[in-house]
């Protein structure tokens, strides 16, 4: 029995063994099952994790602490050209060289320092890349770095766009309202702004003649300045000089060169010391079919392209406008700006509303345009002070503030809002309501802002008045007279007349008296119209001195009798020494078909026919009406004038001078000071010392008179005398300085006759011998200096003998 137990304890002791093993091997084998399909869970996710960052069309690296790419996912590996695993363990040195390597080392190192993500764009390869990087904990337990690199070229170049419209507004608001101290400072603020919105390093304006073939230097950018090392080169080139700079005016279209080293045969390469381009363009501005200059700009960072001369044309168009008109319309440029310096320097108005709609706050602004102390407004409902209504009707407007309260949405109100205030008065106003919400959603007020736009208004409505109205004459302009030709070119209107006319003299007028006289016989002239004409005609400012009316319902007799009162009428006006008049040439449709800009142009080539006969008559008629003014006006001058006039005979014939050359001094001697005639009579009869402004102001007598006589046929051989009459021997004169022989020696001779009347006449034209001995001992000691030596003797002897 007792064998018997130990036999069955021995059994059993088998059996719990053996089912222990089968429960762990049982386990075991779970776990291993288990863990099976964890591991290959994990390797799906992985798997999938890769394909979802290799299907990502951004780039995504991740590097080791030793900036060694780790991984790399596949689109890097298409943009770096490796295609399998051969990235891995290589720098960005070792894959793109040692540029690309600079653009990233820094960063990467920064972000190993700092611990920390950093976000940043690069230019790259004309492309923009947004890069994020951060640090990530690797399985080694060292520091390694993970990116995102995004191509953010279409957004970056949306933003361009945008910017540079923002640019492009701001650069035309500011050539239009900014007080440029003159032409040349505008357009040099202009192209440094053109520079900045095409992204280029250099930019020059060049004007153009057309008429003369040549190109004329107006500015080149700061950087061109500062680099270029060429010395001594000139301002004026012309056209047949130049190579590939002028094809932009021989094709009349742009240039884009955007690899201007490679070989070109229109180029004629740059002087030494020349800044060095790489990429170029060049766009005509071009002005009623005329190119009036060539703006240019280099070495973009990107290629130029069509974009950028539409772009860069526009804008000059746009600022070439503005400068030409700045000089003609210096007052509307002054309205402007002072409005826009207005609105500039009004504050908003504030008013804080509580959730009874009631006013909690209210700021200075607000109390001046509502008419309300603070004190007064607080407290009282928001309608009892903040007073709208509508333009139309000013007692009915939507309750727009009320709506806030309801949708607790913030409403913009900016057209056809009248605030009226507590005494009455009414402003024009632009206004946002916005909800003021507390932590729960709930409205608990709002806030209004609003700010005053009746001066905008009435500046919006000035501007609409510009549009299609001269802004010197106040006649219409050309656009909108081209409008009404259309409008009016219907059977009813038959027979039509247009009537052209060409302002004689006004370039004369602006030479010698300026453009302020200039502007006051335009004025004249635009009056003598509307006085002759109908209220239906419409009289319009064509160009600078040309003016056209459409005559609706005149026949040929009808526009031919308007002509002639025009005529009549505009002579008998005049601007100081000079007399109105005007070339007219007309034309009349009188059948449906026929083509009312032909009517036009025949109107306008009977105008010039018209002119050009009357050019002679008129020209002489204006010459004698100045000398005629001048002697009138001014009896010592023209005294002196024949003085100086037969002393100059006396000493020609003594110098033995030409028949002709003796002509010639005849002539200049009696009109030596007719640039006076711009002169006040009270300077030219002054005899005290006179201020600096009078003495600059006789000065500039030579040159006026220089401008009447070369305006002239029949005395341009008189002008370089004329100018010249007032340069010293030793070159102190003026208005060029010249000195010696350069003089013209007509005009010596006239300096010495000059000077030695002027000395003879200041005592009050008493003509006694001492006097005489004393003006030929100055002529004597002014010789060599002031005064020609050689004719200051000839002339001194002659007054000797003359006197013995």
């Amino acid at each position: 029995i007792r064998g018997w137990r130990v036999m069955m304890f021995l059994v059993l002791l088998v059996i719990s063994i053996i089912t222990i093993l089968i429960v762990i091997i049982i386990s075991f084998y779970k776990k291993v099952v288990l863990l099976t399909k964890e591991n290959k869970e994990l390797s799906n996710q992985n798997e999938l994790k890769t394909t979802l960052i290799n299907n990502n069309n951004d780039f995504v690296y991740l590097k080791d602490g030793h900036l060694k790419y780790v991984f790399v996912n596949d689109s890097l590996k298409k943009y770096f050209e490796y295609y399998n695993e051969e990235a891995i363990g290589l720098d960005d040195s070792k894959i793109m060289g040692e540029e690309f390597a600079t653009l990233f080392e820094n960063t990467d190192l920064e972000v190993l320092k700092k611990k920390m993500p950093v976000t940043y764009v690069k230019f790259w390869e004309n492309r923009f890349f947004k890069t994020v990087k951060f640090p990530v904990s690797m399985v080694n337990g060292s520091l390694g770095i993970g990116a995102y690199i995004t191509d953010i070229t279409k957004e970056q170049r949306k933003n361009e766009i945008q910017e540079r419209m923002i640019k492009h507004n701001k650069l035309l608001l500011e050539v239009l309202t900014r007080n440029f101290k003159d032409k040349q400072e505008q357009l040099d603020y202009a192209l440094h702004e053109l520079l900045k919105i095409s992204g280029s390093q250099y930019g020059y304006i060049y004007f153009y003649n057309e008429e003369k073939e040549e190109f004329i230097l107006n500015s080149w950018t700061k950087g061109v300045m500062k680099e270029c090392t060429v010395k001594g080169e000139p301002k004026i080139y012309k056209l047949e000089n130049m190579g590939i700079w002028g094809e932009v005016v021989r094709q009349r279209t742009y240039i884009i060169e955007n690899d201007f080293e490679k070989f070109n045969p229109l180029k004629k390469g740059y002087p030494t010391g020349h800044v060095k381009l790489k990429k170029y363009m060049s766009v005509p501005v071009i002005i009623d079919d005329k190119i009036v200059a060539v703006v240019g700009f280099a070495n973009k960072q990107t290629n130029y392209n069509e974009t950028d001369v539409n772009e860069m044309s526009m804008l000059m168009s746009g600022v070439w406008n503005a400068v030409q008109r700045r000089e003609s319309a210096k007052m509307l440029f002054y309205e402007r700006n002072k409005y826009y310096q207005i609105l500039l320097s009004i504050g908003d108005g504030v008013i804080v509303l509580d959730i009874e709609k009631n006013i909690e706050v209210m700021n200075s602004t607000a109390s001046n345009l509502t008419g309300w102390l603070q004190e007064e407004a607080i407290g009282k409902p928001y309608d009892d002070v903040f007073r709208l209504g509508s333009e139309k009707n000013a007692a009915i407007i939507e309750d727009s503030i009320g709506k806030v309260y309801k949708t607790k949405k913030a409403q913009e109100i900016k057209d056809n809002t009248i605030l009226t205030s507590k005494s009455g008065e009414q402003y024009s106003i632009e206004y946002i309501a916005s909800p003021i919400l507390n932590d729960r959603g709930f409205i608990d007020g709002v806030v209004l802002v609003f700010r005053d736009v009746t001066e905008e208004n009435e500046h919006r409505k000035r501007i609409e008045f510009l549009s299609f109205r001269d802004s010197l004459t106040g006649l219409y302009n050309r656009h909108f007279f081209e409008e009404e030709l259309r409008r009016l070119d219907t059977k009813r209107n038959l027979p039509i007349s247009i009537l052209m006319g060409d302002v004689n003299g006004l370039k004369l007028i602006n030479d010698i008296f300026g453009h302020t006289f200039g502007d006051m016989f335009l004025k004249k002239i635009a009056s003598t119209l509307q006085s002759v004409c109908r209220d239906d005609d419409i009289i319009a400012r064509w160009g600078g001195d040309e003016f056209v009316i459409i005559l609706p319902k005149t026949d040929y007799k009808g526009v031919k009798k308007i002509a002639e009162r025009i005529k009549d009428m505009v002579s008998r006006q005049q601007v100081r020494a000079i007399k109105c008049s005007i070339s007219i040439g007309f034309y009349t449709k009188v059948k449906v078909f026929e083509d009312i800009v032909r009517v036009l142009d025949k109107a306008e080539t009977q105008m010039y026919l018209v002119k050009t006969l009357e050019s002679y008559n008129v020209k002489k008629n204006e010459l004698d009406k100045i000398i005629d003014f001048f002697i009138k006006n001014n009896e010592e001058e023209s005294q002196h004038a024949i003085r100086v006039k037969e002393l100059c005979l006396k000493t020609g014939k003594a110098l033995n001078l030409s028949k002709s050359d003796l002509k010639r001094l005849v002539e200049a001697a009696e009109l030596h000071d007719i640039g006076k005639v711009v002169l006040e009579a009270s300077l030219l009869r002054k005899r005290g010392p006179l201020s600096e402004k009078e003495s600059k102001e006789i000065k500039e007598h030579p040159v006026i008179g220089y401008r009447i006589l070369n305006y002239f046929e029949e005395t341009q051989d008189l002008a370089e005398i004329v100018i010249a009459h007032h340069e010293n021997w030793d070159g102190s004169g003026y208005p060029k300085g010249l000195m010696g022989k350069s003089i013209p020696f007509l005009a010596r001779i006239v300096s010495v006759v000059d000077a030695y009347d002027n000395i003879l006449n200041k005592s009050n034209h008493i003509m006694d011998k001492n006097i005489n001995d004393e003006a030929v001992y100055k002529i004597k000691q002014l010789s060599g200096i002031k005064l020609d030596p050689y004719i200051s003797r000839i002339f001194t002897d002659l007054i000797r003998f003359k006197e013995t």
